[in-house]
């Protein structure tokens, strides 16, 4: 996604322009570190936007309505595609 355009191709959750809405494809992190994002809703074939950056740099997503803060290094391994 170059210039906030999609080209049909995923790429990291970390490279998505602000309020941008995305498409979850896959979660490429070991399963001991995907099973607390399923739970919480991040699941394939959601949407996502990228709301905000925290203070330290972590994104901060909105999940079908609800707000999630994740780490820099978790949302480097979340790959989606643009709507």
């Amino acid at each position: 996604m170059k210039n906030g355009k999609s080209n049909g191709a995923t790429t990291s959750l970390m490279e998505v322009p602000l309020r941008t809405a995305v498409e979850l494809e896959r979660i490429d992190a070991p399963s001991d570190e995907v099973e607390p994002l399923l739970e919480r809703g991040i699941l394939p074939g959601c949407r996502l936007h990228r709301i905000r950056n925290s203070p330290a740099g972590d994104p901060v997503i909105s999940v079908e309505g609800t707000l999630l803060a994740l780490r820099r290094e978790s949302a480097a391994q979340i790959f989606v595609r643009e709507v």
